[in-house]
């Protein structure tokens, strides 16, 4: 069907965009706020709205992912492949974030204490690994290592990842059953969620009692918006007027919307508009290091904090970038790249 006005489908190149400096940008607003909250400090944004930069961050995460992953699924045709995929981008990083955080992680912590290593530890970081190897975050932290701290969790940011991959497999059945291959019922089962998520006090407890606050229940929301724009991508409108509009209601639906949040809408808009229109969209021919920012960013910060050095949030936020975008790009040169040349074979394997 053509339309008398452009949509995104006619701006948007699949393999010439900005989401890779999109993603960089949202990593850094998750450090950001982090390193205001360990601090036992609000960060700014969050002082004057209902939302931080860190959720914000996050949800532009899960936005992405919803509108990508959707087109995986189009690319892939096939559940096996699909999750296999998924399995390759996610879990490689994902252990071996486990494993540094839990020995280097571990010494490093030992030395500024001043404490000595036991067997006891020992125990504890060998189940470190064991508990949380399957994303799920069953043990938050090492032997008591960061008890002293504002947030006994040694790596606080790895739990969203359960639910995106969560997120990824009911996506990957929903294109396996044939919905994502009309428009309706996709549209109409996001639709669904959305509204008993503002009907049960935005904790979405009407059909899923496992939901028990906004800070999840909120994530299929962020990531059905990503699926949506991606199904409608050759409908929406592509304006630069609807994008500046975007932006206004954004900031309005943030500081006074709480109990029926429209924003995640306006934050996909903008999102893609920018994945279209901001410059460095060749960012990821150096690599991708979004995803290592966000899962090496939090024992970075605790480490330093244990140190008792009285950084301010700023301070930290420059002294925690140096060392997780070395982190990151040994992920992606060692870990993450080589891992989805696997990828490569599987698609060659159709």
């Amino acid at each position: 069907m053509s339309y008398p006005f452009e949509t995104f489908g006619d701006r948007f190149n699949p393999k010439h965009n900005a989401i890779g400096l999109l993603r960089l940008i949202l990593a850094l607003l998750v450090i950001i706020q982090h390193s205001f909250a360990l601090n036992g400090i609000n960060d700014p944004l969050s002082n004057i709205g209902f939302i931080n930069f860190g959720a914000i961050g996050v949800y532009g995460f899960f936005i992405l992912s919803g509108f990508l992953i959707t087109a995986s699924w189009t690319n892939t045709q096939s559940i096996i492949r699909f999750t296999l995929k998924r399995v390759i981008r996610i879990f490689p990083a994902f252990w071996m974030c486990l494993i540094l955080t839990t020995f280097l992680g571990s010494f490093l912590i030992l030395k500024i204490n001043g404490t000595e290593f036991t067997f006891q530890l020992f125990k504890s970081q060998l189940g470190y690994i064991s508990n949380n190897v399957f994303l799920i975050i069953n043990q938050p932290s090492i032997g008591g290592l960061t008890d002293t701290l504002q947030e006994k969790s040694l790596n606080g940011s790895l739990w969203t990842l359960a639910y995106e991959f969560l997120f990824y497999m009911l996506l990957g059945f929903a294109g396996l059953f044939g919905i994502l291959k009309h428009k309706a019922p996709t549209i109409l089962l996001i639709t669904i969620y959305i509204v008993t998520y503002w009907l049960s006090d935005c904790k979405c407890t009407i059909f899923f009692k496992v939901y028990t606050s906004q800070q999840v229940a909120i994530l299929p929301y962020m990531f059905g918006v990503g699926v949506i724009f991606n199904v409608l991508l050759n409908s929406i409108i592509y304006s630069k007027l609807i994008f500046l509009a975007s932006v206004c209601l954004f900031i309005i639906d943030i500081f006074y919307n709480k109990s029926m949040p429209l924003y995640p809408f306006f934050l996909a808009y903008i999102l893609l508009w920018l994945s279209i229109n901001l410059p460095l969209k060749t960012i990821e021919n150096f690599g991708d290091f979004s995803y290592g920012i966000y899962i090496y960013h939090f024992p970075i910060i605790q480490i330093i904090l244990l140190t008792k050095s009285n950084f301010t949030p700023w301070m930290l936020v420059i002294i925690t970038i140096i060392p997780t975008f070395f982190l990151a790009f040994l992920s992606w040169n060692f870990i993450e790249k080589p891992a989805l040349r696997l990828k490569i074979l599987l698609n060659k394997s159709r």
